[in-house]
């Protein structure tokens, strides 16, 4: 850092601390949800991928009871499964209240979540409503910033089934319907051609991933600036092992479920042996922290089904369906990963690295220093994540370098 950098850096952190001080508001009396308002309609089918089923205003809060200034709606909207099928997801779309200069079109800001659970109260539009999601902090980074932000709340979080966990195909087209339908519901502030990115990390870090991959042929009319995905597991095939009989085993149980969940001929249900069904059942009522303390922890997956549901051919190949790294983005992007990754290896980082620089892709992978393992990793990745994409979106908003334009191994 030069004499000059150091001269400015007490100037920026005041104006982000300021511009975190301005989005709080105070609390105002809480609603909740329209009754119905997570129930799809009847017939899916008709309606175009992203296209708006409903949407109503909401009050997001970063905790309970101290309000985000910003203009809040939930949203239902179609977007599409990992065997192709219509679907209904919800979300919710922020709009910052400052940051906006007359005439230029508001940066969108697809914003993937990491992993919240798979029960529907661990959806974040209704965490938002409530204080109680641990991403709101993150979220408001994003907005501190002027940019407005579509949350995907996934396949089946929020919305009846169960969710599609770590099942990539799913998870990005997600993340781009939800993007699609923030510009449906606000066409002035929002227009088709505006810029627009995406960030993501963990689970959120995977669909992000995954919409850079899907964008061209699933949403090409969406341009994006580029996309940052942090500790993304590209290989889920691979994710296993290093999981399983771990403190984490849980999440096993969890991608299990939601593999099932994106694809029924898998029939979970009936590989389960009878405590593990048990525990399933319960299980797919949680958030993250329930299944953190009363999830399987320490289990085998040779242990919970029979025969071991995770070297079945049938199973084997889904998931190499949704391993990362076949098809190269069309936008720039930016991996970033904390080198001591405990629960998704810095491994899955370098091998998608290599596989998209290999197909031409512009990509570079950062990292993250601060980070010591997977929570620290976000806190501390996230803000140079940001610098790079509003570098992306435009030079004076975020004041950053912009993305390497010929692909590097790594950035430190």
């Amino acid at each position: 850092m030069g004499v000059l950098d150091i001269a400015r850096a007490p100037v920026g952190i005041a104006h982000t601390t300021y511009s975190h001080v301005a989005l709080l508001s105070t609390p105002r009396r809480h609603v909740a949800w329209s009754p119905g308002f997570y129930e799809p309609p009847a017939r899916l089918a008709p309606l175009a991928p992203g296209e708006l089923i409903r949407a109503e205003p909401m009050d997001a809060y970063l905790v309970p009871r101290v309000r985000l200034r910003a203009t809040a709606w939930r949203v239902l909207y179609r977007s599409t499964g990992a065997a192709g099928e219509p679907t209904a997801v919800s979300g919710t779309v922020l709009m910052p209240q400052t940051g906006r200069r007359r005439g230029e079109p508001l940066p969108l800001v697809g914003y993937a979540p990491g992993t919240h659970g798979i029960g529907d109260d661990a959806a974040p539009s209704r965490l938002l409503a409530t204080g109680r999601d641990w991403e709101a902090s993150l979220i408001a980074l994003v907005l501190a910033r002027g940019h407005a932000v579509a949350v995907s709340d996934y396949q089946g979080l929020g919305t009846p089934g169960d969710h599609t966990y770590m099942v990539g195909r799913a998870l990005g087209a997600n993340v781009l319907d939800a993007m699609r339908a923030a510009r449906e519901l606000l066409p002035n502030e929002l227009p088709a051609d505006g810029p627009a990115a995406i960030t993501g990390y963990s689970e959120g870090g995977t669909a992000a991933a995954w919409a850079a991959q899907l964008q061209p042929s699933y949403a090409p009319e969406l341009t994006l600036a580029g996309v940052a995905a942090g500790a993304a597991a590209a290989d889920i095939e691979l994710a296993g092992p290093t999981l399983d009989g771990s403190f984490f085993s849980f999440f096993l149980a969890y991608g299990a479920i939601g593999f099932a969940a994106a694809y029924p001929e898998l029939e979970l249900d009936r590989h389960l042996t009878a405590d593990a069904s048990k525990m399933f059942a319960a299980l797919r009522h949680t958030n993250v922290l329930q299944a953190a303390v009363h999830g399987p922890r320490f289990a085998r997956s040779a242990d919970l089904s029979d025969p071991n549901v995770l070297e079945l051919p049938e199973w084997r190949a889904r998931l190499r369906e949704n391993r990362l790294g076949g098809v190269a983005p069309q936008t720039p992007v930016l991996l970033h990963h904390a080198r001591h990754d405990q629960i998704v290896a810095f491994e899955h980082s370098e091998q998608l690295l290599d596989d998209w620089l290999e197909l031409g892709a512009d990509v570079s992978l950062h990292i993250t220093r601060g980070g010591f393992d997977h929570i620290s990793g976000a806190v501390a990745g996230l803000p140079v994540a940001l610098d790079w994409l509003s570098g992306t979106l435009s030079p004076r908003l975020g004041g950053g370098r912009r993305p390497a334009r010929t692909p590097l191994r790594a950035v430190a």
